[in-house]
């Protein structure tokens, strides 16, 4: 998969004070690894996106993704960084987007998404995956509207943190607002340790308790995560915990 890097010149940005704006027209994978701007703004328009970005030891960053039709697999993935807002804005039928949040904490980081189905037969998956160390908290703010006009619109929310450290102060806080009664929408949460079972098997298969464990975290941050096997592959190397 050959992706696009943003600040490279390759693709057309404007530059407006701290925020990048970049129009999408046509199918295109995106790369965003340097927080180059504090804030990014993406247009989409009658296409399809497939975005990473990668932050490492980054500061408090800004996206927004508005869709005019088409659909965005927004793929995140944040390590030991600072806070991020995430706004994605659905406009026109047909607009959907995949959110794959993958977070490595280890100091205290506020993930805020928020998804606005201003269409009807709009769609949003919502995936957020934390693992915390050390000093490690996460909080993740997930917040889904959907006014009257949203009708046939389908709205998931699904959170999981794993503790790998004693610091009990995570916090998953799912909001939906649903204004339409033709709107189906649901949202899941976990936070906690693996289930025994789930490692009890992993061993009974010959590897260590460590083995098990290292295998099931690099599914939780990477396996779902709507990229290619190498790049996933090349995650799970540079981020190995």
């Amino acid at each position: 998969m050959n992706r696009i890097v943003i600040g490279s010149g390759i693709i057309k940005e404007e530059i407006i004070d701290d925020k990048v704006v970049i129009n999408i027209e046509k199918d295109c994978n995106l790369l965003i690894e340097k927080d180059l701007y504090k804030k990014y703004e993406i247009n989409v328009k009658n296409a399809n996106l497939n975005l990473l970005i990668i932050k490492e030891d980054a500061n408090d960053l800004e996206y927004k993704i508005n869709i005019n039709k088409g659909n965005v697999s927004f793929n995140y993935v944040s390590v030991n960084s600072k806070n991020s807002k995430i706004e994605a804005n659905l406009n026109k039928r047909k607009s959907n987007i995949e959110i794959y949040n993958s977070v490595i904490a280890s100091n205290k980081v506020n993930y805020d998404i928020l998804v606005n189905h201003n269409a009807c037969d709009t769609k949003s998956n919502i995936y957020n995956n934390g693992i915390t160390k050390e000093d490690g908290i996460i909080i993740f703010n997930v917040t889904s509207f959907a006014p009257k006009k949203s009708k046939n619109s389908i709205i998931n929310q699904d959170s999981k943190i794993i503790t790998l450290n004693d610091v009990n102060e995570n916090e998953i806080n799912p909001i939906l607002l649903i204004d339409s009664f033709e709107a189906e929408a649901r949202h899941a949460a976990f936070i906690g340790n693996f289930k025994e079972k789930e490692l009890f098997y992993l061993m009974s298969r010959g590897l260590s308790k460590k083995e098990a464990s290292n295998l099931l975290i690099n599914g939780l941050l990477f396996g779902q995560l709507s990229i290619c096997f190498n790049e996933k592959e090349d995650l799970k190397k540079r981020f190995f915990i």
